[in-house]
């Protein structure tokens, strides 16, 4: 049997006595690409703090790359997972330039500490210029739109060619056509850079065949964890969101829709 890229034992994570996870085990295999879904609150974005590293569990055990805590250099491993999310963006200084954000990647820092190479500032602006960035390079980070802001953390993720590649909803606020040229973008960088991805969403629209496995979160709690058709079964979606749901699989892509037909996924 292959090893764990990572693995979650009996992981319990408590905040002003406040239950935010509860008895989490989880697997993340090599040849296994995650979604993580659930309802507004559900815990998906702490669970992630949780695996990256950023925050500690209350109890429990996590396993990065078959070493146990104690066993690795914190910053060494968040080298090798690459990291997007909302609370991720929120700890950049305002004024930090697009280029300082990228370069931030090679240390996991939050922030630019220390002078880069030649070579490593060649690299970010040779990434800021492939993703239609050249333009805003030296652009202040906090004067980005959401949707950029995203491609840019993205990058950062990326520019250590992480072995994990983890998203926290990172098509929240993009239009129609932004999410699907990104969902294809992620696509190409997993086929590229063979990451395993693990992508967080409450859409099932969102969901495309690059998925094999999902974990369903409900209150803190895992309600599911294994192969993706099995987890999203409409007796699923049904008790976990409303009886009247209906789960629609076209061409590998899911829907959610109301029993009436109208689309709808309930938030």
């Amino acid at each position: 049997m292959r090893g764990h890229m990572l693995e979650l034992r009996d992981v319990s994570l408590m905040r002003n006595d406040k239950v935010i996870l509860k008895d989490i085990s989880w697997r993340v295999r090599p040849d296994e690409n995650w979604v993580v879904f659930g309802r507004n609150s559900s815990g998906k974005t702490m669970l992630l703090e949780v695996a990256t590293g950023y925050t500690f569990p209350s109890s429990g055990e996590v396993i990065r790359f078959g070493k146990r805590h104690g066993e690795y250099d914190v910053r060494e491993i968040k080298k090798r997972i690459g990291y997007v999310s909302s609370p991720l963006r929120s700890r950049f200084r305002f004024g930090e330039t697009l280029v300082d954000v990228v370069l931030s990647g090679f240390s996991a820092s939050i922030g630019l500490y220390g002078e880069p190479s030649r070579e490593q500032k060649k690299l970010a602006l040779a990434m800021l210029s492939d993703a239609g960035l050249n333009a805003q390079m030296h652009q202040r980070f906090g004067d980005l739109s959401d949707g950029e802001k995203q491609k840019v953390l993205i990058l950062r993720a990326l520019i250590n060619q992480p072995d994990i590649l983890i998203l926290d909803e990172p098509a929240a606020g993009l239009d129609i056509a932004s999410r699907e040229e990104l969902l294809f973008a992620i696509e190409r960088i997993h086929i590229r850079n063979k990451s395993v991805i693990i992508y967080v969403t409450h859409h099932t629209e969102e969901i495309t065949p690059l998925f094999s496995h999902v974990i369903i979160l409900d209150c803190g709690r895992v309600f599911y964890a294994g192969p993706l058709k099995d987890g999203l079964m409409k007796t699923h979606i049904q008790r976990l969101f409303s009886p009247n749901l209906e789960i629609i699989e076209v061409k590998g892509r899911y829907f959610t829709v109301f029993k009436n037909g109208s689309s709808e996924l309930r938030r």
